[in-house]
Parts: structure tokens; C-alpha cells; sequence
């Protein structure tokens, strides 16, 4: 074969292949809309065939531990964002609670309200609850650090004049708190731009006071004393800081 004929079939041979390629690529390279798509491990949509994971729900969803600001919060439905404000507290149903309407403790609560648009009396009173128990606690194991966050300049000086004398004579004090039996505001109102109210807190305590042999030389470890207590706090109505001080106390008992 001369080489005019070879070169002949080399083109014809290099025309089938061409041609073979091309259909091949036609078939291999569409997409018929039903390949899987390549798994990624950073996806968590969960849509991919013998990849599929269950969305993770929210921890805590049900959880009466989780406690929610009562604040604004963003919602989003369908990418728009929402705004939902929850609603404003109504002060003068919140002092009913505590107060007859005309009396002087509820018009010296409203005046606290006046004056101080951040007041709110159940707030006010929860806090008034802990403060209590804390300030106690705090006493009984000769915690000043505490107790100069809770107290005014005048009432810590007592405070802490009781535990140095205390430690001097080389006793301890150890404070059980079982509850509170009845708590009442009884005053309030403005003094120099001072919101001042008063409580009176009748409660449930085991104190004991050991020597330093560890003897106990007042109380018992089982015995329940019934405590009452009136208390005023006080702080700068509209000021910086939003805690309340102890400024005045009083035993019944």
C-alpha cells in the first residue's frame, strides 16, 4: 500500500474517533436533574440521599430553668425581621398589690413612679426578698465585701463594728434561712430625690453563736426563731445606679 492509502485511513480513523468522542461526551456530560450532589460535611440542611440528619431543635426549648428577658426580641418569618415589644407594665395595677388606693403608701408609690419611670414595685419587692436573705447570710459569715454592695455608708459601719467585735472575742455565727412567714411594704416616698420604702419582713431562721471552743453559747442547731424585721431602702430616683440600699433597720423581735 502506497502511502497516499495510509494516509487515507488514518484520516478515516481519525474521523470515527472524533465522532465517537463527541457522542460520548453528549451522553456523559448531561445532567438528567437526578445525580446526588457531592456530601458536604459542613452542610447541615440534612437533604442529601443516605446523608440525611435531623435538625437540631433549640436546647432548652421546655426547660423551666431558661429564664427569658421580658425585653424586646427579633423574630424572622419568610426573611423579613419583626420587631414584638412586650407590653409596658401598668403601674398603677402593680402598686394596687401592695397598697389601697388614697392611702400614703400607695401615693408615696406613686410618686416613686413619678419621678422614677424605671419603678416597679414587684420587681422592687422580689429584690427587697433576696437583699434580705443575702444581707443576713452575709452577716452570719462576716462577709463585709457583700455587705458594702447592700448596705449604706452608716448601716455597714454598724455591721461591720458587730463582726469585729465578734471575731475579737473569738465567736462565730452560723445563719440558717427557712423562709420567709409575711412581707409588707409599709411606707414609701421622695426625700431629696431619694426614693425611699420601707418593708417589714417577718421570717424563719436558726442562728447560733459559737465560743471558741466551739461550745454554742446562744441559740440551737434545731431551733427555729421567728424573726421580724423593718428594713428601708433607698436609692436615687432616675440615677445611674439601679440598685437599692439598705439605709435603716429596726427589730421587733
Amino acid at each position: 500500500m502506497n502511502s497516499t492509502g495510509l494516509d487515507l485511513v488514518s484520516v478515516i480513523f481519525l474521523g470515527v474517533a472524533v465522532v465517537i468522542f463527541l457522542y460520548l461526551r453528549s451522553i456523559l456530560g448531561s445532567r438528567t436533574g437526578n445525580e446526588r450532589r457531592p456530601y458536604d460535611p459542613y452542610s447541615n440542611d440534612g437533604s442529601d440521599t443516605g446523608q440525611r440528619t435531623q435538625r437540631q431543635q433549640p436546647r432548652n426549648q421546655d426547660n423551666d430553668n431558661v429564664v427569658t428577658m421580658p425585653d424586646r426580641r427579633n423574630d424572622r418569618n419568610d426573611g423579613r425581621e419583626m420587631m414584638h415589644e412586650t407590653p409596658e407594665v401598668d403601674i398603677g395595677e402593680q402598686i394596687k398589690k401592695y397598697a389601697d388606693e388614697g392611702t400614703p403608701l400607695s401615693n408615696g408609690l406613686h410618686s416613686i413612679a413619678a419621678a422614677d419611670n424605671s419603678f416597679d414595685p414587684e420587681q422592687f419587692m422580689q429584690g427587697a426578698e433576696r437583699a434580705y436573705e443575702m444581707i443576713i447570710t452575709a452577716f452570719s459569715e462576716g462577709d463585709k465585701r457583700t455587705l458594702k454592695r447592700l448596705l449604706a455608708k452608716d448601716v455597714l459601719t454598724g455591721f461591720t463594728a458587730a463582726i469585729d467585735e465578734r471575731e475579737k472575742q473569738g465567736q462565730s455565727m452560723a445563719t440558717q434561712f427557712v423562709g420567709f412567714d409575711k412581707i409588707t411594704m409599709l411606707e414609701a416616698g421622695i426625700e431629696d430625690k431619694q426614693a425611699e420604702i420601707t418593708v417589714k419582713f417577718k421570717s424563719s431562721l436558726i442562728r447560733t453563736i459559737f465560743g471558741p471552743e466551739g461550745e454554742i453559747i446562744e441559740g440551737d442547731e434545731t431551733e427555729i426563731d421567728k424573726v421580724t424585721d423593718i428594713w428601708t431602702f433607698s436609692r436615687a430616683a432616675n440615677g445611674r445606679d439601679p440598685n437599692w440600699k439598705l439605709i435603716a433597720t429596726e427589730s421587733e423581735s
